[in-house]
């Protein structure tokens, strides 16, 4: 689910998207001005040689990651860990469904591989959750303040509601039909962080 919900937020072209990039690069640009000054202090306090290395490197991380700012980062910035971003919890079968039995088809393909010698057959199993089960799971926001959060939840549930659609699929062999899903939003909100 959430490779599937990123690769809609590369592809959405919208406004929305623009703004949750800008409000990003601005937060960046404001955690380097606080990282520079914080470590030019502690080398002066230390009276340590030179840093120029390590500013260097903190110049070059932040500058990259600036520069490549997209609403993407809603789901997390490599080599940034506390920043805010998505935090999903795994769906999970609903118990009423999870009847090992009835909930999955599985079905057997098998492909012919010719060699110099014979031909050889490579059976394949596919399992596949049937038609009608009903998985749920939360996605919170994680150290968002509360107007960029409301703003992000809003573009979240826009491009959550894209899966109904059915153009947008979830797992492997989507061209046969696979993977089509239905997306329900229930908001609960928590003191602290919001889950949808």
């Amino acid at each position: 689910m959430k490779g599937a919900l990123r690769a809609i937020v590369q592809a959405d072209t919208s406004e929305d998207r623009k703004e949750i990039a800008q409000w990003y690069r601005e937060m960046l640009e404001g955690e380097k001005r606080e990282t520079q000054k914080w470590l030019g202090k502690l080398c002066a306090e230390n009276r340590q040689g030179d840093y120029k290395e390590e500013l260097e490197r903190i110049e070059k991380r932040y500058t990259e990651a600036i520069n490549q700012a997209s609403a993407c980062y809603l789901f997390g910035i490599r080599e940034f860990n506390n920043t805010p971003k998505l935090l999903f919890n795994d769906l999970r079968l609903r118990e009423e469904y999870r009847d090992l039995q009835k909930c999955f088809s599985i079905d057997a393909k098998t492909s012919i591989e010719y060699t110099e010698k014979s031909p050889k057959s490579n059976p394949r199993t596919y399992k596949a959750v049937r038609k009608g089960m009903e998985f749920e799971g939360e996605i919170e926001l994680h150290h968002f303040d509360e107007e960029i959060g409301e703003k992000c939840k809003q573009y979240l549930i826009q491009n959550l509601e894209k899966f109904n659609d059915g153009i947008y699929r979830l797992g492997g062999s989507k061209s046969r039909g696979y993977g089509k899903i239905h997306v329900s939003i229930l908001e609960d909100g928590r003191e602290g962080s919001e889950k949808l």
